[in-house]
């Protein structure tokens, strides 16, 4: 589904850059597209037609979505200059033909198929991840979120499947929206803004939480059979430095962190207390569990293996 993966990827760039609209004060630029990596766009580049509207124009979405396939372009970067707050920004979004290419390209070390990156200042303060924007205009980026998860709801594609086209909505579609520090998706450098399925996302940063060894001995298969039956510890837990949004129906959450000084702080102690729960629960399993396990049974039993650290961890988090 290359075509549609692409018409997923133009949806929610230019989603992002109505919501910067709505709540800031932006215009696009110019927008090219590229071939290889996103600096050569300004060198020999194309130039493509894009207006942001109201809302996402799935006309246009459709249009770039097929000259993506023609002409093998890799990615198109959207220019938006303007301001959020106090915040004079310049803002690229980049949207790729498929999440391998910001690796190849040596710009990040994890797939993903939209990457923003604002650049510019508050007075002498410089501005250059949204994750530090959540520090000096926390309000205008809380409602900047809310603006493209409401985009995100209101979007519909056509999306081929292996029963055939669908229609969906773009939330439907997107698994993670994260705002970034220094190019890196360690859990502390990444807010978790909109998950889904949030149990299976918010497991891939857990897991990657306590020492490797401890780890492996549950699994990442195992790692999410616990963080699903502890999701209600979890989401009381993540309540204390987030606003937690849980969507049931659509199986997603959506975090903001607290306003604190500064906000982001909020999400670095969260994850830093998730660290240490975990590691300590994984410690005392892997020991004082481990060996009644073995008394009672002569060997590891790997159910009760994650049956014992899943009351370890829930006892924990309370």
């Amino acid at each position: 589904m290359p075509t549609s993966q692409r018409r997923i990827t133009i949806a929610l760039g230019l989603a992002l850059a109505i919501a910067l609209k709505r709540i800031g004060d932006f215009e696009i630029m110019e927008a090219r597209a590229w071939r290889g990596a996103p600096d050569t766009a300004y060198v020999n580049g194309e130039k493509v037609d894009i207006e942001l509207g109201r809302h996402v124009d799935i006309d246009i979405v459709n249009n770039l979505a097929r000259e993506f396939r023609g002409k093998k372009w890799d990615g198109i970067t959207a220019t938006l200059n303007g301001k959020l707050g106090k915040a004079k920004l310049g803002i690229d979004i980049d949207m790729y033909a498929n999440e391998y290419v910001p690796e190849r390209a040596g710009i990040i070390n994890e797939g993903l198929e939209v990457l923003a990156e604002p650049r510019g200042y508050i007075g002498d303060e410089v501005i250059d991840s949204f994750y530090k924007l959540f520090d000096v205009e926390y309000e205008k980026m809380r409602a900047v979120i809310e603006e493209l998860i409401a985009e995100m709801h209101y979007v519909e594609l056509k999306v081929a499947t292996y029963t055939g086209v669908r229609t969906y909505p773009l939330w439907r579609v997107t698994a993670r929206v994260n705002a970034i520090h220094n190019y890196s998706f360690a859990p502390e450098n990444a807010i978790p803004l909109w998950y889904k399925p949030w149990i299976r996302q918010i497991t891939r940063d857990l897991y990657r939480l306590p020492p490797p060894g401890l780890g492996k001995l549950v699994g990442l298969h195992g790692m999410r059979r616990i963080i699903k039956d502890v999701a209600l510890g979890l989401r009381k837990y993540l309540e204390r430095y987030y606003i937690v949004t849980l969507r049931p129906n659509e199986n997603a959450v959506q975090l903001i962190p607290r306003a604190s000084s500064p906000s982001t702080q909020n999400h670095r102690n969260a994850i830093a207390g998730l660290k240490n729960i975990l590691t300590e629960a994984m410690r005392e399993t892997a020991s004082k569990g481990a060996q009644r396990i073995i008394q009672e049974k002569g060997y590891i039993d790997w159910q009760d293996y994650i049956e014992t650290l899943e009351e370890e961890l829930r006892q924990r988090l309370a």
